[in-house]
């Protein structure tokens, strides 16, 4: 009679766990290298009692793309000035000046110097198409709360 007792309780918590194959835990990471979860405060998961999804893992992954970057204007619009002053002088000399004839000398100087401003554009983009690859940055950080889910009758504990 004990023998058949025995037999209908394994058979009832066989059936039991059936109906939840798996145990929900809480934990928050307390360590990333090594990695480290501590569960309920008093259970701590190391890195070889986990199998770790994308989730929680950086990870790298190939996309296809057709983007075009923004429009990016650099301003080169620039002027140039001048300044400064035109000193002229001149002197004369007539050799022989036997009448003894005055001779004059006149000078003019004009300054008409121009610089204009130039304006530049120099606006342009990018298109990047095609396959490219990317990585998502999903690693765990220190204090951030996990969720773990346990299969029944095994250590090893799924993180997502």
């Amino acid at each position: 009679m004990a023998n058949l007792i025995e037999t209908i309780k394994k058979i009832s918590q066989g059936a039991n766990e059936a109906s939840a194959p798996c145990d929900l835990l809480f934990g928050v990471v307390t360590s990333i290298s090594p990695l480290e979860i501590t569960v309920e405060q008093k259970l701590k998961l190391t890195q070889e009692f986990l199998i770790l999804t994308k989730n929680v893992k950086d990870y790298t992954v190939e996309v296809s793309v057709d983007w075009e970057t923004d429009n990016k204007t650099l301003n080169a619009n620039h002027s140039h000035s001048k300044s400064g002053n035109i000193t002229v002088s001149s002197k004369a000399t007539v050799s022989p000046n036997p009448d003894s004839i005055q001779v004059s000398i006149s000078n003019e100087v004009t300054d008409n110097t121009q610089i204009d401003a130039k304006s530049i554009n120099l606006t342009h983009n990018h298109e990047i198409t095609g396959k490219k690859k990317i990585t998502i940055h999903n690693g765990l950080k220190r204090n951030d709360t996990v969720i773990l889910i346990q299969k029944k009758g095994r250590t090893r504990i799924c993180c997502n």
